[in-house]
């Protein structure tokens, strides 16, 4: 793991209690990071806002459409899978008068049956379809460069695909600022009922970092990223949400039904192309997803991200020779 960092002055050791951990968990929770000596800033606690049960889906909206900023008339991309909060967040932006292109990641072998219900949706509500195909070389390339480009643990599957995709992404097709809704199922959804060591203050560290994180990549490539559900007064309003309205994003539904926002019911997918096959199975034996299925339908929630985050790393490193592990070693896990 020597070399995921290089920065002046501030060293590269790696901690491996830390850096083994961010590969289980998938996260570094409070100060941490894989970094020897190296901490994060703390973060600051929004104070909850006493809302109106009653109101609560026009104040989302309202609240949701200001963190989105002035859009009649210019162009935006937004960050497009077809489920339920891009396609509430596209068609909000769309009628409050933003030339809407809805731009999907294909990832390989890895997610042919969402960009095929993306392309679907967005053609059923009219809404211009972009998609961009992100190889699993450049992916695994990826973490090289975000080395360079933020502070934080690189090992995120994810930022690295967005990293790819925003560097393939042509601002012709819907300008610089692209919309994510990165943070509805964190504030407003079942992550937000998950009791995390913490607390609030470690959700909220954590989509500070992950926010902090996709500006970077963004601001690599020369577009911008807006958040709407992790805007400030987002967050405040999240505290004034009763828990039964989050299970299953609720007020969100509800929020979609009295606009009348269609939106289609969609599993978290990532199927298994024959090389990562060939690695599970040999992980895991024959038990391990013979056909090219969704992982989702075998694997579930940390358990997966797990199986993935150190398949892939496998993968990278795997790609590094120098720094694998000889016949016979050991490695603190």
């Amino acid at each position: 793991m020597i070399g995921f960092y290089a920065y002046t002055g501030t060293g590269n050791e790696i901690d491996e209690d830390a850096a083994w951990e961010y590969i289980r968990q998938g996260y570094l929770l409070g100060p941490r990071t894989v970094l020897k000596g190296r901490t994060k800033l703390s973060q600051g606690v929004f104070p909850a806002v006493p809302g109106d049960p009653n109101k609560l889906s026009s104040e989302l909206q309202d609240t949701l459409v200001a963190a989105m900023g002035h859009m009649a008339g210019d162009r935006r991309a937004v960050m497009f899978s077809g489920g339920f909060d891009s396609m509430l967040i596209a068609c909000l932006a769309q009628r409050c008068g933003a030339q809407v292109t809805a731009v999907t990641v294909e990832f390989d072998e890895f997610n042919p049956l969402t960009v095929e219900g993306a392309i679907q949706v967005a053609k059923s509500v009219g809404i211009p379809q972009h998609t961009i195909h992100v190889t699993a070389a450049e992916f695994l390339s990826a973490f090289e460069d975000l080395a360079g480009i933020t502070n934080e643990p690189i090992l995120d599957l994810e930022l690295a695909i967005v990293y790819v995709a925003l560097k393939k992404y042509d601002p012709k097709i819907a300008g610089n600022v692209i919309i994510s809704g990165m943070g509805s199922d964190q504030w407003f959804g079942d992550y937000a009922l998950e009791v995390w060591p913490g607390g609030f203050a470690a959700h909220l560290d954590w989509a500070n970092v992950n926010e902090d994180a996709h500006h970077k990549v963004a601001q690599a490539h020369g577009h911008r990223f807006v958040f709407p559900f992790l805007s400030g007064p987002m967050l405040a309003l999240s505290q004034s949400i009763p828990p039964a309205l989050k299970k299953d994003k609720k007020l969100l539904r509800a929020l979609a039904i009295v606009n009348t926002i269609p939106h289609r019911a969609t599993r978290s997918e990532l199927q298994v192309p024959p090389l990562m096959r060939y690695a599970l199975i040999k992980k895991y034996g024959d038990r391990a997803w013979p056909s090219p299925v969704s992982v989702h339908n075998r694997c579930r929630g940390s358990e997966l991200d797990e199986a993935l985050r150190q398949i892939l790393l496998g993968l990278w490193l795997e790609k590094k020779a120098s720094f694998l592990p000889r016949e016979g070693s050991e490695h603190k896990r």
